[in-house]
């Protein structure tokens, strides 16, 4: 079993916050603890001082006509509860853990930010074309200018000005940027119907 795989992680909402989470279920049988598993996730809960809505949340499920209660439980209390098992499965799902949530804090979607960044500046080029554009002394007119033609891309002529030579370019960012953010979107709906 790789990394990648050892237990799986998904993200679900806690005190309506975001937070990455596992199944307590999948993390007691790769620890392979001896305990029965509703006795030992009781008593750890009750042991280490784990508290409902802020460590944990509990999802019903029904198995075979049966609701069965699974517990949801954020890193940090998977990473604990990995470490008082005290054997190398213990060890090695925590150093999972401490990955996940070190991928987690990496900007995930550079391809979105960098969009943002673009569109935020074309709106800046754009205003400093504006106040360019609308000086009314000759003087202030002839030194803007040549601000006025580097908003042109190479081979366009300057009398279509800015926003004509950019607007191609806003609109294809701006709907990459609709398509990354309805995909997180999705998978955010997709995440919050499996509870």
């Amino acid at each position: 079993m790789t990394n990648s795989n050892l237990i799986p992680v998904f993200n679900g909402l806690i005190a309506n916050q975001t937070v990455q989470l596992c199944n307590a279920r999948e993390l007691h049988q790769f620890v392979e603890s001896k305990r029965e598993y509703a006795t030992w996730i009781k008593d750890r809960i009750t042991d280490y001082g784990f508290v409902q809505d802020e460590d944990y949340i509990i999802v019903t499920e029904r198995t075979n006509g049966r609701p069965r209660k699974e517990y949801h439980i954020t890193l940090d209390m998977g990473k604990e509860l990995a470490m008082v098992e005290r054997n190398e499965k213990g060890r090695q799902v925590r150093k999972y853990f401490i990955e996940c949530e070190r991928r987690a804090l990496q900007p995930q979607d550079n391809e979105l930010l960098q969009l943002l960044m673009r569109i935020y500046c074309y709106g800046t080029q754009y205003a400093d074309y504006q106040r360019a554009a609308l000086g009314t002394a000759h003087n202030d007119f002839i030194g803007k200018s040549k601000l006025i033609g580097d908003f042109c891309t190479e081979g366009e002529p300057a009398q279509k000005g800015f926003l004509f030579v950019f607007t191609p370019n806003i609109e294809q960012d701006l709907q990459q940027a609709r398509e990354i953010i309805n995909r997180h979107v999705h998978a955010q709906h997709k995440t919050r119907s499996e509870f």
